[in-house]
């Protein structure tokens, strides 16, 4: 059997005939006229097309093949009769290869409408062989790894990242519409906020300083809220050097948006119409799968409270719950709790086991304590809870919104509260950003902000995360080790 390395000899060698017979098999450019789904619509009449050969049907003096383009497939076909002499070259074309084709559109006695070809042009040789169509790339590993084939062979996957396209456009859309102007605010920051997450560090040989690749977008957004915008949102990369599992990466792309002279109560209002313009526009329909159940995004959806479904869950109020009595009940999940853990931090890890994964059609969860929020504002009825708003569904988190916190001398005692646990060992927990601060002192109205990932599309997708997203990071490969 034939080795790629046989395979790959023998195209080579086609190229070489190729080139002595005086035919380039890169130019620079191409005559299309029309895709492929364009020249489907022109029966009758003539096209110039372009795509990948992969199919190939011989029969006597003519061939049948599939060309492919982004827009889709189309047959071609390909006589003696017609392309006299240049039909030898035939032979130095393998599947994988790109042509152009020109000639008249007809339909077949089987009705397959097939693009007669009048005269073709190598485009470019492919000097690798594709995957077998039904068994050469099932591996889940090589398929991310080498996406390029993945996006060849499976149309599908190319149509999940066209939707994806349609996501986030359907969402500067939306964000547009009501006011919102969109900007860009700095990756490399001296100090990463606005979430709990261990950062990347890297160094600016110019400065001769540390910097960190950023872990959220909101300090720089909020900064901007004080500079008088009234509604800015970013949608953009964020990083985080934390675990991979189905729903985290560490290099994802996250939307948030802050709107002055809101509050949490209006971010929820807003929240779910949007997120049903978004699922809408994105798959067509307003009722997705996950994990077998069917998610639907039209019904209302109902406002949970945190404690109150903590406690039924666990038995103690998260609010009132000392230290101890946290740590005793992650133990008692098998949580396997840290000893430098502070109060956050285990609500947070005994919640995410109990109280999560209840959660199944789209719902609000709303009056999270103050311990887990360390940038949301404090509720006037009861200053242990926080106007903050977790949009959940299957499960799992799909968004994270709420009344800004805008009293410069609360949001610093926060803040120092975040530094003294990490100084004590967690590496998650929030530094303390003095010009933050300083920004706030200045003034800052009163201000709804919200944020959510791309996390939320792989959900409507009903796959992991990695699944999703181009050129995912993974383990470098170890070239002739498997």
């Amino acid at each position: 059997m034939a080795t790629i390395d046989d395979l790959r000899q023998t195209r080579i060698n086609k190229l070489l005939e190729l080139q002595k017979k005086g035919i380039n098999p890169y130019p620079a450019n191409s005559q299309r006229k029309q895709t492929n789904a364009e020249a489907r619509e022109m029966l009758g009449q003539k096209v110039t097309i372009a795509g990948r050969l992969r199919g190939w049907r011989e029969h006597g003096g003519s061939v049948f093949a599939d060309l492919v383009d982004q827009s889709g497939q189309i047959q071609i076909f390909l006589a003696r009769n017609i392309l006299k002499e240049k039909f030898e070259l035939l032979k130095l074309l393998d599947l994988g290869d790109f042509i152009e084709v020109s000639g008249e559109v007809f339909k077949t006695q089987v009705g397959e409408i097939t693009v007669k070809a009048e005269d073709f042009t190598l485009l470019t040789k492919a000097l690798r062989p594709l995957p077998e169509k039904f068994h050469g790339l099932e591996n889940i590993e090589t398929r991310l790894r080498k996406r390029y084939l993945d996006l060849i062979m499976n149309p599908e996957v190319r149509e999940m990242f066209v939707k994806k396209a349609r996501f986030w456009s359907a969402a500067r859309e939306y964000l547009s519409k009501k006011g919102f102007l969109e900007v860009e605010t700095p990756v490399l920051e001296g100090i990463p906020g606005g979430a709990d997450a261990r950062p990347f560090v890297t160094y600016h040989n110019t400065l001769d300083i540390n910097l960190y690749l950023r872990i959220s977008l909101e300090l720089h957004l909020k900064r901007l809220i004080v500079g008088g915008y009234d509604k800015v949102f970013e949608i953009g990369r964020v990083f985080r050097n934390e675990g991979i599992d189905a729903e985290h990466l560490q290099d994802y792309t996250e939307l948030e948006f802050y709107w002055s002279y809101a509050d949490y109560r209006d971010l929820m209002t807003m929240v779910e119409d949007f997120y049903r313009f978004l699922i809408k526009e994105t798959v067509g329909d307003l009722k997705t799968m996950r994990h077998g159940q069917e998610i639907d995004w039209s019904l209302p959806w109902p406002r949970l409270d945190y404690c109150e479904l903590f406690e039924k869950m666990t038995g103690i109020n998260p609010v009132q719950a000392s230290l101890k009595e946290l740590f005793q009940k992650a133990e008692e999940l098998k949580l396997q709790p840290e000893e430098n853990l502070g109060k956050g931090r285990l609500i947070d890890l005994i919640y995410k086991k109990t109280v999560r994964p209840t959660i199944i059609q789209p719902s609000f969860l709303i009056n999270l304590p103050v311990a887990v929020s360390p940038l949301a504002k404090r509720s006037p009825e009861n200053p242990e809870i926080t106007e903050r708003i977790l949009v959940m569904a299957g499960g799992t988190e799909l968004g994270n919104g709420f009344s800004e916190l805008n009293d410069p001398l609360d949001q610093k005692e926060r803040f120092m509260e975040q530094q003294r646990l990490r100084e004590a060992g967690d590496e998650e927990a929030q530094m303390i950003d003095l010009d933050f601060i300083e920004a706030l002192e200045y003034g800052m109205p009163p201000t709804a902000g919200f944020g959510m990932s791309e996390r939320l599309f792989a959900f409507i997708m009903d796959k992991p995360m990695r699944e999703t997203i181009f050129f995912p990071p993974m383990r470098l490969e170890v070239k002739g080790k498997k």
